[in-house]
């Protein structure tokens, strides 16, 4: 028999943008410790909000199941005669753990064949597991920041206020964070904040919405939409093209935020649409949480807000939002002019006065690294040296970090970089200037654009990395889901913007040089980020479908070269699903293998094969079919052609095979074993620049 199990985290306001990943972790951990815990479902769902965390767990099993334990024993000699019966240590072994012959295993261990015992271990009840299961699983859950609150030595994302714990119409009993847990839970904070009892998990959804709370994050989301798009349709008659500029950020942010959504439409005063159109959005999205609307390409003086709640009284709501967007699109239009007063180059020396951080020093010292970061960036991806791009790329290295002491950045930090760039066009500045200093900071999250142009791709590349190796030196190193600085996401924009450069980028040497921008520099920093970039590009290969033997192949001979190790990994898989790939892995695994046993044994491979020393039918094949396709290969492999290249190697297979069966590569004579590993190295050399097969599993 099945049931259902409901858990409700009732919590103090969670930061609405960390919500949605800290369900995703409640439903991961939740299956991870029910199969740990041996207890079947059928599925495991997430839903909540800002003030509650649900876990919903349909075809929960009555019982754990039933498994079969081995408990290792001691030598088989000590417990079976040769001929399989028992000695008399083997009758007093079984004796003393109840156990019959048949209960008996044996498994081969490296230290030679050993008995187990099979042990059959009864499934418990499940209402039995589920306390400790649960406080488990709630305190697995990690934040970005969490808090810990009265006297209890406890932390979490926001202090819990409730637990709700149901298995089938029966409360779950625990405690935690001085809370017990019981069916109670509570709707809506404004139009229904009475506590109320839940009898049964399957009258939870039903019952929370009577009370003005819609616990799926999805049925919000699509009804939001749905208001958004009924709500404009009335502009469209004078405003035949009009739409919400849908911010997805934003959208998940409110999504997560309330309960409840009624959507409203307002409108502000025309004369604030001489403001720049990033400064308008940024007054109804950071200030006011509104969305944009426009008829085309241009800005409506209207706004979309989303209000916690019903449409009681939303002209009043309505008109409050309005006076206070007016309020702020002034202050806005003030801070324009005032910033426009003063050219951003005047602005550079004030950047002294503001700390990026203690250690990492001001901005001041941040824009002269990144002058000479950009320089060692574009001494790698540019092959002649364009005088006026340089010019352009140190102009916008000089001033885009200029506008962090703009009255206007101040107000809406998220505005960096843009409002640096719209001021540069203003003050006569050329277009590719301004246009790098506005795309310095992309991307800034997942999905993100990426720059455009050359100059702010370089730029973006060398702030993103003195970022990263910076707060690295400073000791600010990403751990678990812990990444103040959002570290990650930067190193994932740099990857990101390698790779659509299609940029052979050497990362070794760009990390020495940024590091050794800061006045001390620690070796060991380098291995420490180099980490984190394969977590990335192991991600990246895994997306494109590339399995996890062959990430590792090919990450294993190295991605300094980001570029390089994305198209190996793309090449392999498609190389892996040819019919004869696994008999071509095993033809290289051998003749790897016998080159690293030459090492093992410090016997010496010239680069050199002599062909007066070819004596077998085999090696002299072998070494004509090298001096052949060799040449070929290799142009192949540095124009990163790997899928044709392998192609060419895969007529290597039978040769090798043949080699092998008919050649004796470790003989007496020593001439001879040195040209035939030297003929072994050189064709090995081959395989091993798209990948190291040894790290393949076939069979």
């Amino acid at each position: 028999m099945s049931e259902i199990l409901l858990l409700e985290i009732g919590v103090e306001e969670l930061p609405p943008l960390t919500v949605g990943e800290t369900l995703t972790q409640l439903k991961v951990q939740g299956k991870k410790l029910f199969a740990a815990s041996y207890i079947d479902y059928e599925r495991i769902s997430s839903f909540g909000s800002s003030r509650r965390l649900v876990l919903w767990v349909e075809g929960v099993a009555r019982n754990q199941r039933e498994r079969t334990l081995k408990e290792m024993g001691p030598a088989r000699s000590l417990v079976f005669t040769q001929s399989g019966q028992l000695t008399p240590e083997g009758k007093a072994y079984l004796k003393a753990k109840g156990a019959k012959k048949e209960d008996l295993g044996i498994e081969k261990l490296t230290k030679g064949d050993y008995v187990y015992l099979k042990r059959k271990i009864k499934g418990e009840k499940t209402e039995k597991i589920l306390p400790h299961l649960l406080v488990q699983l709630i305190t697995s859950l990690s934040f970005p920041k969490s808090m810990k609150w009265g006297q209890i030595d406890f932390s979490f994302g926001r202090p819990i206020r409730s637990l709700l714990a149901l298995f089938v119409e029966e409360v779950v009993n625990f405690e935690l964070a001085g809370i017990s847990s019981d069916r109670k839970t509570k709707g809506h904070p404004y139009l229904s904040p009475s506590t109320f009892s839940i009898r049964n998990p399957r009258e939870y959804f039903s019952q929370l919405k009577k009370r003005y709370v819609i616990v799926s994050p999805e049925e919000r989301r699509k009804l939001i939409l749905k208001q958004l798009e009924k709500m404009i349709m009335p502009l469209r008659e004078n405003h035949p093209q009009a739409k919400i500029l849908l911010d997805e950020e934003l959208l998940e942010e409110m999504v997560y935020l309330v309960e409840y959504p009624t959507l409203f439409l307002g409108e502000f005063d025309p004369q604030f649409l001489s403001l720049p159109i990033p400064v308008l959005r940024a007054c109804l999205r950071d200030q006011q949480k509104h969305f944009s609307l426009a008829d085309g390409n241009r800005i409506l003086p209207y706004f979309a807000g989303v209000r916690e709640g019903n449409k009681e009284y939303l002209e009043e709501v309505i008109e409050g939002n309005r006076r206070v967007l007016n309020a702020r699109l002034t202050d806005a239009k003030f801070f324009f002019s005032e910033d426009t007063k003063k050219p951003l180059e005047d602005r550079v020396p004030q950047l002294k006065g503001i700390v990026v951080q203690g250690k990492l020093g001001s901005y001041y010292d941040k824009t002269v690294r990144l002058h000479d970061l950009s320089q060692k960036i574009l001494s790698q991806v540019v092959e002649n040296k364009d005088i006026k791009l340089w010019n352009r790329v140190m102009e916008a290295a000089n001033l885009c970090k200029a506008d962090l002491v703009t009255q206007m950045v101040k107000e809406f930090p998220s505005l960096q970089g843009t409002m640096g760039g719209e001021y540069a066009r203003r003050s006569g500045k050329d277009a590719r200037v301004a246009k790098a200093i506005s795309e310095h900071r992309l991307p800034r999250f997942s999905n993100d654009k990426l720059p455009e142009t050359l100059e702010g791709a370089i730029l973006a590349l060398a702030d993103k990395m003195d970022t990263v190796v910076g707060s690295f030196w400073a000791g600010f190193i990403p751990s678990g889901s812990e990444d103040p600085w959002g570290l990650r996401r930067d190193l994932q924009g740099i990857v990101e913007i390698i790779l659509n450069r299609r940029w052979r980028i050497d990362l070794d040497y760009f990390l020495k040089e940024a590091l050794a921008l800061y006045t001390e520099s620690d070796k060991e920093i380098i291995p420490k980020i180099k980490e984190f970039f394969e977590i990335r590009i192991r991600n990246i290969l895994k997306e494109k479908g590339i399995g996890t033997h062959e990430i590792k192949a090919v990450l294993s001979i190295g991605f300094t070269d980001i570029t390089d190790a994305v198209k190996r990994g793309e090449a392999l898989g498609r190389i892996s699903q040819r019919r004869e790939f696994k008999d071509e892995v095993i033809a290289i695994v051998r003749l790897v293998n016998i080159l690293k046993q030459a090492q093992q044994r410090k016997i010496r491979v010239s680069g050199m094969v002599r062909e007066n020393l070819l004596r077998e039918k085999e090696e002299k094949e072998l070494y004509e079919l090298w001096i052949k396709l060799g040449g070929e290969i290799e142009s192949l492999l540095d124009k990163q052609e790997y899928v044709e290249a392998s192609e060419k190697l895969s007529r290597f297979r039978k040769p090798i095979h043949d080699f092998f069966e008919k050649v004796l590569v470790m003989c007496e004579e020593e001439n001879l074993r040195e040209n035939r590993l030297s003929l072994l190295n050189g064709i090995g050399k081959l395989f091993t620049r798209i990948a190291d097969f040894t790290q393949l599993q076939v069979k």
